[in-house]
């Protein structure tokens, strides 16, 4: 008894491929969503967070209130920081592979139809640089790092951590202004440091997680299936 299951009509699997497509672009909204999402709640603890230590500035005379409140909320903002950056790159790690899939999707309409390929804006291949350089990424450019929302918090926060360090510093030596303000900004320039190679790192290995299986094809060569 021959059990092998018929092959689908080309009519079904383009409609599959159709509500696949759909499927990933939502789940694309859906990451871009909580990343802004995210990004807003970090960014109104942050604001909260200064608020709230001014009105105590001024109702104590940058007197001992403001200083319990500085040494919790700043060091809690900072935490908040830590976990917002590393959900926003779980995040762009999926919303890149959710751009991996539509891309198969993309190397299957051309397969279907090889004259479609001038129509089409992004590339219709699988490959992570292939389809982060459609869209102006460079994944082998440091300066890239710089211009993501990642690195929005990686410096927000370690102006926190300089911020916290200094003022710690202060209570310890309170006439000792200079070293408080040299040892704050060494703490801003520990943090960024360790969380920007936490947002390279993260960033790579998510890159090379995700396995080509349709290599880019260049424009003036023809597609074999």
């Amino acid at each position: 008894m021959d059990d092998a299951r018929p092959a689908a009509d080309p009519q079904s699997i383009l409609l599959f491929m159709t509500t696949e497509h759909f499927t990933l672009q939502t789940a694309r909204g859906i990451v871009n969503a909580e990343i802004t999402s995210r990004l807003q709640l970090f960014v109104s603890s942050l604001s909260g967070t200064i608020i709230t230590l001014a009105l105590a500035a001024q109702l104590s005379a940058m007197g001992s209130s403001f200083w319990t409140f500085a040494l919790i909320l700043l060091p809690t903002v900072y935490f908040l920081g830590v976990v917002t950056l590393v959900r926003i790159l779980q995040a762009s790690d999926e919303w890149q592979r959710y751009g991996q899939g539509m891309g198969r999707i993309r190397h299957y309409y051309v397969e279907l139809a090889p004259e479609m390929r001038p129509y089409f804006v992004m590339p219709a291949t699988d490959d992570a640089g292939a389809n982060l350089a459609a869209i102006g990424i460079r994944t082998r450019a440091w300066w890239q790092r710089l211009l993501t929302a990642g690195m929005l918090i990686v410096v927000i926060d370690s102006i926190v951590a300089g911020a916290f360090v200094g003022l710690l510093l202060s209570i310890v030596q309170p006439r000792g202004t200079a070293v408080s303000v040299t040892c704050g900004v060494a703490g801003f320039v520990v943090s960024l440091v360790v969380l920007y190679w936490l947002q390279h790192r993260m960033f790579t290995r998510a890159v090379a997680s995700l396995s080509t299986v349709f290599p880019e094809v260049p424009r003036n060569e023809p597609t074999t299936t």
